[in-house]
């Protein structure tokens, strides 16, 4: 089992690739003599469990304009948890993924017991920090969250099924699928599914797909399983963004509101004035 299952940070290169959920089964019976199901997979009926993520970006969207913009360094943050309806005090993984280049580098620092807003509430010596190296990246979180005025905006859901390599020291395999958002602007982790858009649209997939496939694994190390996969499948590789999708359905319910009369609109009409360049 590679130590870097349970990470602090990653340095990884990663694959996408548009995928009808209908061939999963048959992925994972290709990658079966390399991989193992992942914990969750494991105890979830079917494989496939709830990945819920609250992003957090300026009142200018800044990280998101960063990510239309291209930028070769750029990064981007959420508070990850587990679970379709997770617990307000539970397990929560303050995450900041860069991009530079090709090559994703990814930090993760994790609370227990506390709704994530404890740490805005409380003193550093009182964060419920697992280890030392989990206050070392929730301080550069915390830090940045100040330095880019970053606040919570959109909380994300989507259903993944998941893989780890077992040779290497580390590979991954997901499909996710099922994407779904809410605008979410304090902490609050309750979800009701009358209540989110769906972001799994036919016009964020190629023809025929609803699922993303994701291989990760060291830039210079791709396991030759994984290359095996692609040929087998003939994949194609694209791109695909979970909170830009969920930022482009948040525009499109600001611009046609009268297309959207129900009590799922977002309530900071205010937010969308300051942040029309962006979209553009």
């Amino acid at each position: 089992m590679s130590d870097a299952r349970g990470f602090s940070l990653l340095e990884r290169f990663e694959l996408k690739y548009h995928i009808p959920v209908e061939m999963t089964d048959d992925i994972g019976r290709f990658i079966a003599p390399y991989c193992e199901e992942d914990y969750y997979s494991k105890i979830t009926p079917g494989g496939f469990y709830w990945i819920t993520n609250l992003y957090l970006d300026s009142p200018k969207w800044t990280f998101l304009s960063w990510r239309k913009a291209q930028l070769l360094d750029r990064f981007n943050m959420r508070v990850r948890c587990y679970g379709e309806h997770p617990k307000q005090d539970g397990t929560f993984h303050f995450e900041v993924k860069r991009k530079l280049g090709s090559v994703g580098y990814k930090s993760r620092a994790t609370i227990n017991g506390e709704n994530p807003s404890f740490v805005w509430e409380n003193p550093e010596s009182k964060w419920p920090c697992k280890t030392d190296k989990d206050r070392k990246y929730l301080h550069d979180f915390i830090y940045k969250t100040t330095a880019y005025n970053a606040r919570p905006r959109l909380l994300t859901q989507y259903k993944r099924r998941a893989w780890f390599g077992l040779n290497e020291e580390y590979s991954r395999v997901t499909i996710d699928t099922d994407m779904r958002f809410r605008e979410e602007n304090g902490f609050d982790y309750s979800v009701d599914p009358a209540y989110m858009w769906s972001t799994g649209l036919p016009r964020f997939f190629e023809r025929n797909c609803n699922a993303v496939l994701e291989l990760k694994c060291p830039a210079l190390q791709v396991p030759f399983w994984m290359l095996d996969l692609i040929r087998h499948f003939n994949l194609k590789h694209g791109g695909f963004s979970k909170f830009g999708n969920a930022a482009a359905e948040w525009k499109r319910v600001y611009e046609n509101p009268k297309d959207f009369r129900d009590s799922r609109l977002p309530q900071f009409a205010g937010d969308f004035e300051d942040s029309k360049e962006v979209f553009r």
